[in-house]
């Protein structure tokens, strides 16, 4: 599903810069270092970004006293914050708009196979549109589990399941496995379709 990994990774760097300058927006004392840890980036990637805003007159560095350097949004910076919020948010729409016409679409060939028993392999975002969907419409899906390959992801509650390890797919034995993965979609296909324990599952994805 390329489009749609296109569509969730392009606005890494336009989402950054908004952090960035709602941030300095909100406290223009604010130091690199905690810009670094409130945008979970590293600290030359800070202040890269914060050279090239400084260069396009976006944002204005001055001196608080001998140790510290305060950032200071100019005119020409607020106006690039509220662009970049209104594209983000354009991006957002149609980003879930594709996803749930996608979901969508996976979910009515389950359900015209004639599978109800179904285990997600997946905790993320798609996740909670399958369930959004599955529960706001007539589909009579049983979902018999969640499973995701992150172990930090394992014993956290959604929608009522714990997530588990995929090694719940073979206790569960569901008629089919929806893939509610878009990065890893591949990766998870591959695995599942080589596995020889799953023989007769259906698998299924956005795709």
């Amino acid at each position: 599903m390329p489009e749609l990994q296109d569509k969730f990774l392009k606005p890494t760097e336009n989402l950054r810069n908004l952090q960035l300058l709602e941030e300095i927006a909100k406290d223009s004392t604010v130091s690199q270092r905690k810009l670094s840890q409130r945008l979970g980036v590293a600290l030359g990637v800070t202040n890269a970004c914060l050279k090239k805003m400084v260069s396009k007159g976006l944002v204005k560095a001055q001196g608080i006293n001998h140790k510290r350097i305060g950032y200071y949004l100019t005119p020409k910076g607020f106006s690039e914050k509220a662009r970049l919020a209104y594209h983000f948010l354009q991006h957002t729409v149609s980003y879930y708009s594709a996803l749930r016409d996608k979901v969508t679409a996976s979910l009515n060939t389950l359900s015209t196979a004639g599978h109800k028993r179904i285990v997600c392999y997946g905790a993320g975002e798609v996740l909670e549109v399958v369930f959004i969907i599955i529960n706001g419409s007539g589909f009579e899906f049983s979902v018999l589990g969640i499973t995701d390959d992150d172990e930090n992801k394992h014993n956290n509650k959604m929608f009522g399941f714990i997530v588990q390890p995929p090694r719940i797919i073979k206790e569960l034995r569901p008629d089919a496995v929806l893939v509610t993965s878009i990065r890893y979609n591949d990766e998870i296909l591959h695995r599942l379709n080589n596995d020889k324990e799953l023989s007769g599952i259906s698998f299924y994805s956005m795709a």
